[in-house]
């Protein structure tokens, strides 16, 4: 029996018995009216504005209150401790082990995850804090035909806490932990003038890190400064029309994370030039509402935002005079949904119409970068690496539930976009100086007369592809706790141009995927419980690859695949105690795809362990609460080489919370990674740059918080 129908009988035995045992569990608790079932959880995210019962597909829900207890700050936290999701750096991780960055570096295409903040897709990093945050949806697995462009992996939904005329509120929060961490919060709102109410909410945190500089004498060489503020109006003053309107911004200040491997356990770093990174993201978006009938409402959903980040970092990570680069992003997104939704007794639906405009300008500055010319020539250039692209995407998309007989729901989606592109990739030599191959030392002259017939090349390429999403979904409703679902629906990602390549700009093509989901979801009187199986074939798959210190090339490989299982799971166990937890399994490989005479059939993809799992237990009696939390991830490869020696390791991170919060005022005492054990995360090696570099986790960190509300 092949290895995908021995894990399928496996999956499909496991799906079996978590669908017997909440009908059991379920006949034996069934809700009275002194135990009630668990309140439902309204999908923000998803455009048919389902229940979390009613949603079909995988989907975790994270509230406030978890937030609070699993002591989450941003969701980098949240990606270690949720099934099925990883994530090596903040701004790169995986679902269902699929990266947001796609597989390998290069290309100017989107990501395959999106990220949305109040309604607007934002690319930024560090722009997800979770101060004053009503719920994060995650969404596993394509959801091209509901969120559209950037979503063949999945989505991210973070909803804020809206404005409300009915009672002014607050709350404040300070803290203080080791490394001189140093945290502070306000939320506050209420209302202006009749039912026109206002929220206004600010928070940063801050660390000097645990790295040491050796080279350039600096103990805060990985310090990390996090500044968000955010301010929403709303009003809801009539039965038929509403609005709610967002604006954030948020910063991020820190180091440079790559360390060497050989000085990265002892916590310190060589580099000879002063790195770092600097991260600008603001969104503005305005959503309403239009209540044509009880049955009938339209909403228009305008939306904006801009991201600009800055790097500047050591080519070699060493003290050595390696050369230094700065590399420069900033992109923009502006977009227009309309949507129809109508909600029958037997019939759900919405249609909408979409258009988003994306522009992003990138460049890389290389300075006293080394170059082998051959021959034993050796020089040192200065050059420029530049990357843009206007996109334009033009979407109609239609989805809808029909109840077609008892218990039983079809689900029936399509979407058809059109995504139009002109990218401009370019290499200028702007200087080079020849060096010295006995001393290693440059001397004077310029070479790059020579050099810029060699590698300058600038060029512009257009882009164009359409594509027609189909998405089908069966339910069915065992008992009022308890559903069963299948699903099948397509995924895709737009085409786009690489950067340079031999003085052209070589294009690729969309990448699609066929997936398959089943499931049972349950909701009991005290417990909740969902179970998946999924299979994610893909086609044309892009795949980056890095040429030399200049060039990147995308493959379209013939065929991958993902298969796996999640389980996610909470409840009550009586006496002030709850339990939440979860486990993934999730086999990547490619099964089609050559490059270079090397098959690489069989590999894994990059940054996508095999098993994940997060188990926690809290107790609430009174104003006094304690939690206690596990995340375990196991390593993965980094490369699509899958070396063995450019691993990322496992990791068992061990969190806690002890305090007591009472009608005002609350302390706490907080501690992640307490075993503080050492992992990487990622790994970059790249002999054209001859760089070999790691990221690692945060180290333990412990503290305290005071907080206060009304």
């Amino acid at each position: 029996m092949s290895r995908f129908f021995s894990a399928r009988a496996a999956v499909l035995q496991g799906v079996a018995l978590v669908i017997a045992s909440p009908v059991v569990m379920a006949q034996d608790s069934e809700p009275t009216s002194s135990q009630p079932k668990l309140e439902e959880i309204l999908v923000t995210g998803d455009p048919m504005q389902r229940s979390s019962l009613d949603t079909v597909g995988s989907v975790s829900i994270v509230s406030a209150d978890t937030i609070d207890a699993m002591n989450v700050r941003d969701l980098y936290d949240l990606l270690l401790r949720s099934p099925n999701l990883n994530a090596a750096r903040e701004d790169k991780f995986s679902v269902r082990g699929i990266s947001n960055e796609g597989i390998g570096p290069g290309g100017t295409g989107r990501p395959t995850v999106s990220v949305f903040i109040d309604g607007a897709r934002q690319p930024g990093r560090g722009v997800g804090n979770t101060w004053d945050v009503k719920q994060v949806e995650f969404y596993r697995g394509p959801q091209s035909t509901a969120f559209g462009p950037g979503s063949l992996a999945g989505a991210v939904v973070i909803q804020s806490e809206s404005p409300s005329s009915e009672t002014y509120s607050g709350k404040l929060k300070v803290g203080a932990s080791n490394y001189r961490g140093r945290e502070a919060g306000v939320a506050v709102g209420g209302p202006i003038v009749g039912d026109l109410a206002f929220r206004y909410a600010a928070e940063t945190n801050q660390t000097d890190g645990e790295v040491t500089n050796i080279t350039l004498d600096d103990d805060k060489w990985q310090a990390r400064k996090r500044y968000m503020q955010r301010f929403k109006l709303g009003w809801a003053g009539s039965d038929w029309y509403s609005f709610e309107f967002t604006l954030q911004d948020s910063k991020l200040r820190e180091g440079n994370e790559y360390q060497s491997p050989d000085l990265a356990r002892k916590g310190q770093a060589s580099d000879d030039v002063d790195g770092f990174y600097d991260d600008n993201s603001t969104l503005a978006v305005l959503t309403q509402h239009v209540d044509i009938n009880a049955a009938l409402r339209l909403s228009l959903i305008v939306s904006g935002s801009n991201n600009d980040n800055i790097r500047k970092g050591d080519y070699d990570i060493s003290a050595e005079d390696g050369g230094f680069f700065i590399n420069s992003v900033e992109a923009e997104n502006r977009a227009v949904e309309l949507r129809l939704r109508y909600a029958g007794d037997t019939l759900k639906g919405v249609v909408g119409a979409y258009l988003a405009k994306d522009e992003l300008q990138g460049n890389s500055t290389s300075v006293d970068l080394p170059y082998e010319l051959g021959a034993g020539t050796r020089a040192r250039a200065d050059a420029d690496l530049i990357a843009e692209r206007e996109a334009d995407t033009q979407a109609i998309y239609a989805e809808a539930d029909w109840d077609f007989a008892y218990d039983w729901t079809l689900t029936l989606g399509v979407r058809y976009e059109e995504n139009d592109a002109d990218s401009r990739s370019a290499f200028i030599v702007k200087g080079a100086r020849p060096v010295d191959p006995i001393t290693g030392t440059t001397l004077p002259g310029d070479l790059s007369p020579l050099l810029k017939p060699l590698l300058d090349s600038d060029a512009q390429a257009p882009s164009s592809d359409s594509v027609f999403l189909p998405k089908v979904a069966l339910s069915y409703d065992l008992n009022d706790a308890v559903t069963a679902f299948v699903a099948a629906s397509q995924g895709y990602r737009a085409g786009s141009v690489d950067f340079v390549s031999d003085g052209e700009s070589p294009s690729y093509g969309p990448e699609y995927t066929n997936n398959y989901d089943l499931g049972v979801k349950w909701r009991g009187a005290r417990w909740q419980a969902q179970l998946t199986a999924f299979r994610i074939d893909y086609r044309d798959m892009q795949i980056g690859v890095r040429v030399d210190a200049a060039n990147f090339r995308t493959d379209n490989a013939g065929e991958a695949q993902s298969e796996g299982v999640e389980l996610e799971f909470s409840g009550e166990l009586g006496r002030g105690f709850s339990l939440f937890g979860g486990a993934g399994y999730v086999s990547t490989a490619f099964t089609e795809y050559e490059d270079d005479g090397v098959d690489f059939a069989g590999n894994r993809f990059p940054n996508a362990p095999l098993r994940n799992a997060n188990i926690g237990i809290a107790w609430q009696q009174g104003g006094y609460f304690a939690n206690i939390n596990w995340a375990y991830a196991a390593d993965s490869y980094t490369d699509r080489e899958n070396t063995a020696g450019l691993k990322a390791d496992s990791r068992r991170l061990l969190g806690a919370r002890l305090g007591y919060r009472g009608e005002r005022y609350g302390i706490e005492l907080f501690g992640e990674n307490l075993t503080d054990e050492f992992y990487i995360t990622d790994r970059f090696n790249s002999p054209s740059l001859g760089i070999d570099a790691l990221y690692v986790g945060d180290p333990r960190e412990y503290g305290v918080r005071l907080s206060y509300q009304f």
